[in-house]
């Protein structure tokens, strides 16, 4: 009888983020956006370099924080100039630190994900070309169009780390035209993979809403997020409103709320708008469907996680053009789009949404199928999987 010995199993594919937005114990707080991706990743040997950038070189610090949730969690606190100055030198000596951490552990990546494309994403862009692995880029709006726009002369180099990408996220779909424009990407490479939200479904039910706007936010943002415009457009259409208040949600720092009760009392919003603080987001999610809209008109906004919880709960939304969700509600009617800084754009939407609110609350009701195609995490981790997939087949066929 002839014995056959049964086929060697296939190593784990091995990731390798490199990320300036992952949360650790070393770091100043940050989002939980990539931590989220990561954490749905379980069928892949993960090694997550957490950064953050220190502007003093006695301060920096690296540290092996060892498994924490089932993958490698290195903390990094790297020096680098603000404003980007010595951007390139900067990251070339990052990624001299990483290649050394990965040899020195035997690590070798299959791929390297650098969840932006600019700053770190340079130097996720070298340690890739070292180590062989395939690159796959997250492009984040914000920061990608600030680099963009003051350091011209990294163009060059932009068009050649997309060229070399396997697969380029747009995080933030609002600003694909301009990073085509300005990289000359292949489309064919990039697709959308929105940041994960955990109450998305296919049937969003249509709700009977209280005479509440709300508007969630961090504090510490009060400026990026629009909420002076948002104030004195609402001041201006309240009178016709007659019953409707507005809700301003989330916490931050004394000076911050202070800020807020100065700029309700300087807009006469005494009794129609209210700072109501923190809230658990479970009891936020639930409460999404019970008001008329979620409006926030923020300024730069990469994602902005809080517009489709509001539409997966049934609200519509009040946001901004050409940056935030813009760009993945293209062809449905659930919101308003205002111009960022527009008060008077800011004030007809919230009219429209206040008059009109029926039928966007059964427009919702309509598109929650396209809008769970779009965001759904399964489906858009489905999608990332099987690029891994074509990419390890592909490693595995050429080495045999």
């Amino acid at each position: 009888m002839i014995h056959v010995s049964p086929a060697k199993a296939r190593p784990r594919p091995v990731l390798l983020h490199i990320s300036s937005d992952y949360p650790n114990p070393l770091r100043t707080p940050t989002t939980n956006a990539v931590e989220r991706l990561v954490d749905r990743l379980t069928d892949y040997d993960q090694v997550v370099v957490s950064l953050q950038r220190i502007d003093n070189p006695r301060r920096t610090y690296w540290r092996d924080l060892g498994m924490v949730d089932g993958r490698r969690l290195i903390a990094h606190g790297y020096f680098a100039p603000p404003f980007g100055i010595g951007m390139l030198a900067c990251q070339a000596r990052l990624a001299l630190r990483i290649r050394r951490f990965l040899k020195s552990e035997a690590i070798r990546p299959d791929i390297v994900h650098s969840h932006r494309f600019t700053f770190e994403g340079i130097a996720a862009w070298m340690v890739a070309r070292a180590s062989r692995a395939a690159l796959f880029f997250s492009v984040r709006g914000e920061v990608e169009g600030k680099v963009f726009s003051t350091k011209p002369t990294y163009r060059p180099l932009f068009r050649r780390m997309a060229r070399d990408a396997t697969r380029i996220f747009y995080v933030s779909a609002w600003f694909r035209q301009r990073f085509e424009a300005v990289t000359g990407v292949d489309p064919g490479r990039t697709r959308l993979l929105p940041n994960i939200v955990f109450n998305t479904r296919p049937d969003i039910p249509v709700t009977q809403p209280q005479k509440r706007i709300v508007c969630a936010m961090t504090l510490t943002a009060i400026d990026k997020k629009g909420l002076p415009e948002l104030l004195n457009a609402f001041a201006r259409v309240a009178p016709g409103m007659p019953g409707v208040v507005l809700d301003i949600v989330g916490d931050g720092p004394e000076a911050a709320r202070a800020r807020v009760r100065g700029l309700i009392e300087d807009n006469g919003l005494a009794g129609r708008a209210f700072l109501r603080g923190p809230r658990d987001h479970h009891e936020l999610l639930a409460d999404f469907g019970q008001v008329l809209a979620m409006a926030m008109p923020s300024h730069n906004e990469t994602f902005g996680m809080v517009f489709p919880e509001a539409l997966f709960a049934g609200a519509p939304i009040l946001y901004t053009r050409a940056t935030g969700i813009d760009g993945y509600l293209d062809g449905l009617d659930v919101g308003v789009a205002v111009e960022p800084g527009n008060v008077e754009s800011i004030a007809e939407g919230l009219v429209r949404l206040v008059e009109d609110n029926a039928r966007y609350r059964q427009n919702i009701r309509d598109a929650a199928p396209t809008l769970f195609e779009r965001f759904d995490p399964a489906l858009n981790l489905a999608r990332y999987r099987a690029d891994v997939e074509r990419l390890t087949d592909a490693a595995a066929a050429g080495a045999s």
